[in-house]
């Protein structure tokens, strides 16, 4: 069960930063419940003008609102309350229109907030967090839980509102008949425990359920998505369905429950409410049957206040419920938002330029909760050569452009650019020299152009062609429907493993970087998109520093340096030549690719 103060923690969590606003909202929600009990209180002089019966001047309330009335100036007493009850109904209803368009700007400000919120938390964190994390489960907190903030946010200004409007009508009720309102507060506290112990052991649980099944729905979406062309391959679709269904009749099974449930109380009241007004009438007939229509506008005027308090007294039960079962998903995001994941501390100086070289001394690394994947290696990248790193699947190849990258930190040793430890560094001022591509390409849903740029949109025309060029994209871009502005589908399904590939490179150009790193950016394509991208990184790495990782040799046969590494360590290094000589581990993996 959900802790109470962890419960208002929340809560208080995403109305802290819209206080101001709320009590705004509370200064209103007191205007309009002063008019609409004044609205109700009116019928009494009403029914007593209109039944000719003497205005009970014994109720401060009924004599304020007289002396009110007669200031219209109007003879006629009957039409002067009409008239005065359609003035506070018109200024009743201004005021509710106010309130609901407050209250409508501040839920949707709190749920846009906390979305972005959210969004931006992901954009800060580390890469680790993402290795962490379910793709799903991130999507699930950024897109789907807040909207559980708006359930919140509406109930429990709603509340609010209501108990002020409440409160208003209770003071007319006890006004009229502190018996008769005795009677109705046990019914409300009645009322209340009912509700509370159905929002608490229903509503929050239920709510909690389908948070779990909507997240479980979403990662089961986006892995399918992902995955789909394995799927169709081996045939697994039955096995996804039954996941996804599964997640769906939870998802709904949850919501049935839930909804059932939290419209009972409701419903329960108002027979209640039907019940408890009929007896108080044949009381009343039974006990002053000679008097009875002097009682009428008493009788009338407290009916009608009570048939306006039986949806404030049926919301807050189901005001409760919703907050009780919205808290789940309103958890998942003030988890997201207070959840501390690792930050690489930023250095303070910025890099304007390396001079000589980049190296690696004695790095160490071991991924969370692993063996070390990289033991004591040393490397180095001299300024306008190519530098390549092969060896087995596995061994940590890219690992090393990871931590160039800066994604991390090694656990021991340096990596350093002309002498000085990265991490002195601005992250922002060395990723600026850098150009990347790597196997997996991201390609998004938009044009060539904005894949080239990559949400930048600082780069002329002129520099995005030169670049396209330079990878050899220039010439099957223009081919393209609408050339530089054509579409390229999602994750580029309208483009060749090639076509993204160079348009991968162009991204990498355009940005005129000063270091090249290559991350087996051929090792998924074809020998004649091979041999069509290799050109292009060809020509692309002349003049800039190029870190080559490559599973095919053939692609670094040019290299200035070539480290072999295995099982986390530097195994050799030299040129090409050097280490078929050396016939060592590099001449075995040639010979195992020349077969």
């Amino acid at each position: 069960m959900k802790e109470k103060g962890n419960s208002w923690k929340t809560i208080w969590f995403f109305l802290k930063p819209y206080k101001l606003r709320i009590i705004s909202l509370l200064i209103l929600s007191l205007i309009v419940g002063v008019l609409e009990t004044t609205c109700v209180a009116i019928v009494y002089p009403i029914l007593s003008s209109g039944l000719d019966i003497k205005l009970g001047q014994d109720n401060i309330l009924f004599s304020l609102i007289n002396a009110t009335a007669t200031v219209l100036p109007i003879e006629d007493t009957f039409i002067s309350y009409c008239i005065f009850f359609i003035l506070m109904a018109i200024l009743a209803f201004i005021a509710k229109l106010a309130l609901i368009n407050l209250r409508v700007h501040v839920t949707s400000d709190a749920v846009s907030g906390n979305i972005k919120n959210v969004f931006k938390k992901y954009m800060g964190a580390d890469y680790q967090y993402f290795i962490d994390h379910r793709q799903g489960e991130l999507i699930y907190n950024a897109s789907t839980a807040p909207r559980g903030i708006s359930v919140l946010m509406t109930a429990v200004t709603t509340l609010l509102s209501e108990a002020i409007l409440a409160i208003s009508i209770f003071v007319l009720l006890f006004s009229i008949s502190w018996r008769g309102t005795i009677g109705t507060i046990l019914l409300v506290v009645g009322y209340y425990y009912v509700t509370k112990y159905l929002g608490t052991k229903i509503s929050y649980f239920t709510g909690k359920g389908r948070a779990e099944a909507g997240t479980r729905e979403n990662v089961v979406l986006n892995e399918v998505i992902s995955g789909i062309r394995q799927v169709k391959v081996f045939m697994t679709q039955n096995s996804w369905i039954r996941k996804f269904n599964s997640a769906v009749e939870q998802f709904w099974g949850y919501w049935r429950k839930d909804t059932v449930w939290s419209q009972i109380p409701a419903f329960s009241l108002l027979f209640l409410l039907y019940f408890m007004m009929g007896i108080i009438a044949i009381i009343l007939k039974i006990q002053a049957p000679d008097n009875f229509m002097q009682l009428v506008p008493v009788f009338g005027t407290f009916g009608l206040a009570l048939f306006r308090l039986l949806p404030i007294v049926s919301n807050f039960g189901m005001l409760r419920m919703n907050i009780m079962s919205s808290l789940p998903n309103c958890e998942l995001v003030y988890s997201a938002l207070n959840e501390k994941p690792g930050y690489i501390p930023d250095g303070k100086k910025e890099l304007a330029s390396f001079e000589s070289n980049i190296c690696l001394e004695n790095v160490s690394f071991s991924h969370k909760g692993r063996s070390k994947t990289l033991e004591g290696i040393s490397i180095t990248l001299e300024r306008g050569k190519i530098t390549a790193i092969v060896g087995p699947s596995g061994v940590g190849k890219t690992t090393i452009v990871d931590l160039l990258l800066r994604l991390f930190d090694p656990d021991e040793g340096e990596v350093k650019i002309d002498g000085v430890n990265l991490k002195e560094y601005k992250a922002a001022s060395w990723l600026s020299k850098i150009g990347f591509v790597s196997q997996d390409t991201f390609i998004f849903h938009d044009s060539a152009r904005n894949n080239i740029t990559f949400g930048s949109e600082v780069y002329p025309e002129q520099e995005i062609i030169k670049a396209a060029r330079e990878a050899n994209a220039d010439n099957f871009i223009i081919e393209l429907p609408q050339g530089y502005d054509t579409l390229v589908g999602d994750r580029g399904a309208k483009l060749s493993g090639g076509e993204k590939q160079r348009i991968a490179i162009a991204r990498a150009m355009i940005r005129k970087p000063e270091v090249l790193i290559l991350d087996e950016a051929t090792s998924a394509l074809d020998n004649v998109s091979e041999k069509v991208v290799q050109e292009a990184i060809d020509k692309v790495s002349q003049g800039c520093t190029t870190l080559i990782i490559a599973h095919r040799l053939s692609t670094i046969r040019n290299a200035d340096t070539i480290y072999v590494l295995d099982s986390g360590k530097i195994a050799e290094s030299g040129t090409h030549e050097q280490l078929i000589n050396q016939q060592g581990k590099y001449w075995e993996l040639y010979k195992t690719q020349e077969k």
